[in-house]
């Protein structure tokens, strides 16, 4: 799920790097704060929305190739 063809990857990381420089501007978080909100964005956020809002899929049951001619 998560590789070049997931389409909200690149978002994620977009936003979990803003999130991660607002957290060290904003705040006095720890450094392990903000290294596990930049994580939740780039590495669970992506695969989350792929789930839920379709992207990429596996075959379907149509697609298995298991029909005999009849």
């Amino acid at each position: 799920m998560l590789d070049a063809g997931n389409p909200y990857v690149l978002p994620s990381v977009l936003v979990g790097a803003a999130v991660y420089l607002g957290l060290t501007v904003a705040t006095d978080a720890s450094l392990p704060v903000r290294i596990g909100a930049l994580l939740v964005f780039v590495a669970v956020v992506p695969v989350i929305l792929n789930r839920l809002l379709g992207g990429r899929g596996g075959p379907t049951a149509a697609d298995d190739g298991d029909e005999t001619p009849e």
